[in-house]
């Protein structure tokens, strides 16, 4: 699941996480709010969380997110690379934080080595 409020970046992460992995089923959110409620439709693997989104911040989503999905792991994706934000993310759950920018080099190998420690893929 990729979780981003900014239409084009979230077109763009979807597109490279498509090709990346194509036979896992991708799914999109605008907000942290559509974010609860894919999850629990959708029940992801991985989630691709932006921090500065309108309404619910990334970092309170993925605090609910890992409460009700445990298994589910969260990747913090952000422009915001200060300290105050990865020790939030990390406080929340996250797996991994990965600067928006290094999304071929740091991204998707960080989504690949989650997926195979995956439990059921």
């Amino acid at each position: 699941m990729v979780v981003e409020d900014h239409p084009a970046t979230r077109a763009a992460l979807v597109e490279l996480l498509q090709a990346a992995f194509p036979l896992c089923a991708l799914v999109a959110a605008d907000r942290a709010e559509r974010a609860l409620d894919l999850c629990t439709a959708a029940a992801p693997h991985v989630v691709i969380m932006d921090i500065a989104l309108s309404g619910m911040s990334g970092i309170e989503a993925t605090r609910r997110i890992k409460a009700t999905w445990p298994d589910t792991r969260v990747v913090m994706h952000s422009g915001y690379d200060m300290r105050v934000y990865r020790d939030g993310a990390a406080a929340a759950g996250a797996s991994a934080f990965v600067r928006k920018g290094k999304n071929v080099s740091e991204l998707v190998p960080v989504v690949a080595s989650l997926l195979a420690a995956a439990p059921g893929i």
